[in-house]
């Protein structure tokens, strides 16, 4: 049987091996009932989430290629945004099987979910915060987002974004591989790179996003409340509810999984901690978020849900017009009989 821990939850599915990836080396409590709620709520929430992110983004892509095109700014961003959710999220029915069960999939799968895992969610915060960035120098420095050198300007931007992730993502894949125990096969990784990649997380792809975020947001705020721009309560409404969902996803992950790292609560030595569970209440809040963001940044403009609806009725208008026809001609039969 295989078993596999490549993800930052995976201290929950510990065991006594020390070069497991693991945050926690809490194998020596009792686990039945966390095993239970993780391997029957925390799968069936994965599959939905799959669903839901590869449908919404590939109709976001459809609009982007058919519509929008790439001529602005935000509009290369999204499009990286897509491409990382799509990467992030084609781990989750894998992840879901190994959290209701063990992992099936050998040691080349496993490397390649850990380094479409780590890649799509480093990605995912880089365009996250370029984006930001972005709707803070167009406000507040009135940067056109359609200027060939902005555009050209955003594709380089991309580019060396990609490969920073592909960079902080190398480690986790190098150093990721099976090992045989008694069970059968499971996925180990260096202790001390265990350590690094926690602290790398939290700094990198946690506090410097947020403070930037946070500070642009404040200051589009400043700016929209002191200029007579016009719909501005609209967009401070926009960009209170962007703010707001990305503290709300992300603040109460990262701060459990401080606390669990550090073990700072003697209460986390007990399995059945609330907090044990609220880890993993909040991970999906998270992976909710990175999953379903994209469809924040495009369905909330008017833009977007104008082609959404067009999509929706130049694909359901056919349909429609041949049922009525069909009665039509059924009637049209029954009265010449």
């Amino acid at each position: 049987m295989w078993t596999t821990e490549p993800y930052d939850y995976d201290f929950i599915s510990s065991t006594d091996y020390t070069d497991v990836n693991t945050d926690l080396p809490i194998s020596f409590c009792e686990k039945e009932d966390l095993q239970s709620f993780s391997s029957f709520y925390v799968p069936i929430v994965f599959y939905i989430l799959f669903f839901f992110s590869i449908t919404g983004n590939m109709l976001i892509l459809i609009i982007l290629v058919k519509w929008e095109k790439f001529n602005t700014v935000t509009n290369i961003f999204i499009l990286n945004l897509v491409i990382s959710d799509v990467l992030f999220s084609v781990t989750l029915p894998f992840t879901a099987v190994y959290i209701s069960s063990s992992w099936i999939f050998g040691n080349l799968m496993c490397k390649m979910t850990t380094a479409f895992y780590f890649s799509g969610f480093q990605s995912f915060v880089i365009f996250l915060t370029l984006m930001t960035v972005d709707q803070y120098l167009m406000i507040l420095h009135s940067w056109s987002s359609t200027s060939r050198s902005r555009i050209q300007y955003a594709i380089n931007i991309s580019v060396i974004a990609w490969c920073l992730s592909i960079m902080f993502s190398l480690p986790d894949v190098i150093l990721s591989s099976t090992k045989e125990i008694d069970s059968g096969e499971t996925m180990t990784k260096k202790k001390w790179w265990i350590e690094i990649g926690h602290y790398k997380h939290f700094s990198l792809f946690f506090i410097v996003p947020i403070v930037i975020i946070v500070a642009c947001y404040i200051g589009i705020a400043l700016k929209l409340t002191t200029c007579n721009i016009r719909r501005k309560a609209k967009v401070l409404k926009l960009i209170f509810v962007i703010a707001f969902l990305f503290l709300l996803c992300w603040v109460p992950y990262n701060i459990t999984m401080i606390l669990m790292f550090q073990e700072t609560i003697e209460s986390f030595k007990n399995c059945y901690s609330i907090l044990h569970y609220l880890f993993y209440i909040f991970q999906m809040l998270l992976y909710f978020h990175c999953c379903t963001n994209p469809l924040l940044y495009t369905f909330l403009g008017t833009k977007f849900r104008r082609y959404f609806s067009c999509s929706f009725s130049r694909l359901c208008l056919p349909r429609v017009m041949s049922m009525e026809h069909d009665m039509s001609l059924r009637t049209s039969m029954l009265n010449a009989v």
